[in-house]
């Protein structure tokens, strides 16, 4: 990575914001020693840096953002939100490290700010989801999990018909999704709620589209089922873990194969039927397997023969029509932005100075166009 050429004086003249210096390690998975053995100081300095009790010198600073890729602008911004700590529904949650949850957590941060950055200039869609009463994790029933699949699928009006697009289902009724670079292939997707607002991030390192609308719907299921747990409860109790996990994932396969409708359509258990069913529905044929398994569509005898299918063919690996289903991409913050700046409320430069990361990032971030911050070289206007 090149050196970014900045002049010291523009450095000089702007007040790094202590916080900043911790955020953006956080964000890249730094502790304070590795990040110093980067740039070349002691761990000493760089926790003096982050406290405020000393300041990097021009050419520390320099290294420190050529090294974590963040723009200066970044290290000067003391605009904030207010931080909660909510609870983060992490997908495999017992491979996750703690640096790894901070780094995210850093990125849920951006994104609430951005959305509160949002707010001032749109009418965002509201959260529109049913009212399903009280519900207690401890007595929640795969039979409960049914009924409520099918109240929110009335209430949303798609019956039990296959759901063309779970994102746009998703971001029309007030979620928030994301797609991220996690970094590590273990976290699928994670989600919290913040300001009565439901956010929704999904790994961008998984190949299958239908394993990425599944860790979607498994995130649905658990801001809709498990928002009023207990966050010290959850961090202490290994079985309440694992309950909610299974929950989620229950709710997450009725979801996406409404029982009625879908066992109708299960008229085979050759391993070629399911490859069809995948094709309309668009779920992973190991989910579909195990939705017959689950709600007993198929007897145990048609289940080992559609697994043993699956390892013959190596799909459990690698399974058909991953290549041909495109995954699905949230669009509202990039729809947002090209409003303003269609309206000249913003320009490209501008836009990125006020989200104050680096250009790739932003496109990470918001699922940009990977040209989507390059200048126009047209300087013609037509004559009116």
């Amino acid at each position: 990575m090149a050196m970014k050429v900045i002049e010291f004086g523009s450095i000089k003249n702007n007040k790094i914001v202590p916080k900043k210096l911790k955020e953006a390690r956080i964000a890249r998975g730094l502790s304070q020693a590795e990040l110093s053995r980067i740039i070349g100081v002691s761990s000493q300095a760089v926790s003096q840096y982050e406290q405020g009790k000393t300041s990097p010198s021009p050419v520390i600073l320099m290294k420190i953002m050529d090294k974590l890729d963040f723009p200066i602008k970044f290290f000067c911004n003391d605009e904030s939100i207010e931080e909660k700590d909510n609870i983060i529904y992490f997908r495999s949650n017992k491979n996750i490290t703690n640096k790894l949850k901070d780094a995210c957590k850093v990125k849920i941060k951006w994104i609430k700010n951005t959305y509160e950055f949002l707010n001032e200039y749109f009418r965002l869609p509201s959260i529109n989801i049913p009212n399903f009463g009280e519900l207690d994790v401890d007595s929640i029933t795969e039979i409960d999990i049914e009924d409520m699949v099918l109240k929110l699928r009335n209430f949303w009006r798609i019956g039990q018909a296959p759901i063309g697009n779970l994102v746009e289902l998703l971001q029309d009724n007030g979620f928030i999704i994301t797609r991220i670079k996690i970094g590590n292939k273990k976290i699928d997707a994670f989600s919290t709620w913040d300001n009565e607002y439901p956010y929704i991030f999904l790994g961008n390192d998984k190949e299958s589209a239908c394993r990425s609308r599944f860790d979607l719907a498994h995130e649905l299921g658990h801001l809709l089922m498990h928002r009023e747990i207990d966050k010290e409860e959850l961090k202490n109790d290994k079985d309440l873990a694992a309950r909610i996990e299974y929950q989620a994932n229950y709710f997450a396969s009725a979801f996406l194969l409404p029982l009625e409708e879908f066992n109708r359509e299960v008229i085979s258990s050759s391993i070629d039927s399911f490859i069809l069913l995948k094709g309309k529905w668009n779920v992973s044929i190991s989910a579909m397997i195990k939705r017959c398994q689950m709600a007993n569509i198929l007897t145990d005898n048609q289940i080992r023969y559609l697994n043993s299918q699956m390892i013959k063919y190596g799909y459990y690996k690698n399974e058909p029509l991953d290549k041909e289903i495109n995954k699905e991409k949230p669009y509202l913050f990039k729809q947002a932005f090209e409003v303003l700046l269609d309206n000249n409320i913003f320009t490209k430069e501008s836009l990125l100075d006020k989200l104050k990361l680096n250009p790739n990032e932003a496109i990470e971030l918001y699922s940009l166009e990977k040209n989507f911050f390059e200048k126009s070289n047209n300087i013609l206007q037509l004559i009116k």
